[in-house]
């Protein structure tokens, strides 16, 4: 499955980022959520299926070679809105990632960080040395 059709498997609405690693040494970017769900109706959308659900998931792209954070400098602390890729070279896709920080007074400011790499799993907590790529 490509990094592309994956994503469109994930659900993360209503969920929220917990922490964002850049791992320099092994080219990695993790991005833990509260809660990953995934999509498999043939129709593409959620319809509150819960049976893989991911508590404390963790979203991992890999090979990356260039990081693009957010120009207000400001880490993502509260919902993703959306999770993507496209192909930019043969087998390097450039990921993006929209999500939210949100201050003591909950002014919410919204976030964009892209990310190139190669590929894209999901890690659960449970069972951290699987990597789940389909």
């Amino acid at each position: 499955m490509s990094p592309i059709e994956f994503l469109k498997s994930i659900y993360l609405g209503d969920r929220y980022c917990e922490s964002l690693d850049i791992d320099h040494e092994k080219k990695e970017v993790k991005i833990k959520v509260n809660r990953i769900s995934r999509i498999r109706d043939k129709s593409g959308i959620w319809e509150y299926y819960y049976d893989e659900d991911i508590e404390g998931g963790v979203i991992v792209i890999y090979g990356v070679n260039n990081v693009v954070l957010d120009e207000s400098g400001l880490l993502p602390n509260d919902q993703i809105y959306d999770i993507y890729a496209i192909e930019i070279n043969n087998g390097i896709y450039e990921f993006t990632i929209e999500t939210s920080y949100v201050d003591e007074e909950a002014i919410t400011t919204d976030l964009i960080f892209k990310f190139i790499g190669k590929g894209v799993y999901l890690v659960d907590p449970s069972n951290p040395n699987i990597k789940i790529e389909n």
